[in-house]
């Protein structure tokens, strides 16, 4: 008699490549964020090694706009298989004067890039400050962000960081969750969350799980070399190769009821030096070997 495994098969995790993973020698804050790669052969990269999602940043669209389009730069990623797609960094949505300005203009290309790229949801930062600003300004601006965005059909994943003017994960969730807006949404990344000294435990416990647009994991370590933002840019390390336990944090997540993709940000000295392939390769197995068998 044959016996069949009528076992359910559990489906393999959606990844996304975010922008610095499939970026090379690229960095943010540095003078220009653009990719000294061609979009073609990230595209291309990304494909080959297994991932869902590519994100790609502000100065990488805008040359893909002013080269092949948009039209043409969704083809190609879509024709490649890749069915995610992630942009960012919308920043200074707080701000005032001549920052404000260049803020909005950045602000109208990425809406403007998600929309005809179908993106999935742009990321959200807030900024970098050695004094946050008050959390009240914050929430009021979001709100009026998260405004535009739900008119223009556009989902915002915001990012609390541990050197920025929303420093916790408790933050970010009082400014999102004052916002009725459908469009405002959640960022969870490990790095940042293991840094300002949430545990796995208690951030899944607080977190409200109908808010949570993306989450991103990587690795780290916890003692800082330079500044946070220093450490941020250059030492993180792949899923299972820091101290982060990024294991508990993705079975955590899941057991909390997050069902969406997962965006590995892996930026490093190590990576930015790691030929295409291989650091897309390196980076895709360790996140995937994260995940309960």
């Amino acid at each position: 008699m044959n016996m069949q495994n009528t076992d359910p098969v559990k489906p393999s995790p959606e990844l996304i490549a975010t922008c610095w993973t499939s970026a090379g020698n690229a960095a943010p804050l540095s003078a220009t964020e653009r990719s000294p790669l061609t979009i073609a052969e990230r595209i291309a990269a990304v494909a080959s090694t297994g991932w869902a999602g590519i994100g790609l940043v502000h100065d990488d669209l805008l040359a893909a706009r002013d080269t092949i389009g948009y039209e043409e730069l969704g083809r190609q990623i879509r024709g490649a298989g890749i069915n995610i797609i992630e942009v960012e960094f919308i920043n200074g949505w707080w701000s005032t004067g001549a920052e404000r300005k260049t803020a909005d203009k950045v602000q109208a290309e990425l809406f403007e890039a998600a929309n005809l790229l179908g993106a999935r949801h742009i990321k959200v930062g807030a900024g970098n400050a050695d004094e946050p600003l008050p959390n009240a300004l914050m929430t009021s601006a979001f709100s009026d962000l998260a405004d535009e965005a739900a008119d223009a059909g556009i989902r915002l994943a915001l990012e609390a960081t541990p050197f920025s003017n929303l420093r916790t994960t408790a933050e970010a969730i009082q400014v999102v969750t004052a916002s009725d807006s459908p469009s405002a949404g959640l960022m969870i990344d490990i790095w940042h969350t293991a840094k300002s000294g949430l545990s796995h435990e208690e951030l899944w416990q607080i977190t409200p799980m109908d808010r949570v647009f993306a989450v991103e994991i990587d690795d780290g370590f916890h003692k800082t070399e330079g500044t946070l933002f220093e450490d941020t840019i250059n030492n993180r390390a792949y899923c299972g190769h820091g101290e982060f336990a990024t294991s508990t944090f993705v079975r955590l997540a899941i057991e909390a009821g997050y069902q969406g993709p997962w965006g590995v940000e892996i930026i490093s000295r190590e990576h930015r030096a790691t030929p295409l392939h291989e650091g897309l390769r390196r980076a895709f197995d360790t996140a995937i070997a994260s995940f309960p068998g």
